[in-house]
C-alpha cells in the first residue's frame, strides 16, 4: 500500500473514531456508566492523533507538479487608478 493511500485512510479512520467517541460518549452520559463514558470519550484524542498523522502523511507524499501554481491575475478595482498604458 502506498503512503498516500495509507494517509488518506488514516484521516478517514481518525475522523470516524473521533466522531464515534464523541457522539456515543456524550450520548451514554444518560446511562450513568462511568467506565463506558470515559472509554468512549478517550477515543476522541486517539482519533484526532490518527487523523493528524494521516494529514501529515498525505501532505508529504502527494505528487507535486513540475511547475508551481501560478499567482492569480490581479483584479481591477473601479476605485483604483487605471494602469498606465505601455508605450
Amino acid at each position: 500500500m502506498n503512503p498516500l493511500r495509507l494517509g488518506r485512510w488514516m484521516v478517514v479512520i481518525g475522523g470516524a473514531l473521533t466522531l464515534a467517541g464523541l457522539v456515543i460518549g456524550f450520548a451514554s452520559m444518560g446511562s450513568g456508566q462511568r467506565s463506558r463514558i470515559l472509554n468512549l470519550l478517550g477515543l476522541a484524542p486517539v482519533g484526532v492523533l490518527i487523523a493528524f498523522c494521516g494529514t501529515i502523511l498525505v501532505v508529504l507524499t502527494e505528487p507535486r507538479g513540475a511547475t508551481p501554481p501560478a499567482e492569480p491575475d490581479p483584479t481591477s478595482d473601479s476605485d483604483s487608478d487605471p494602469p498606465e498604458p505601455k508605450p
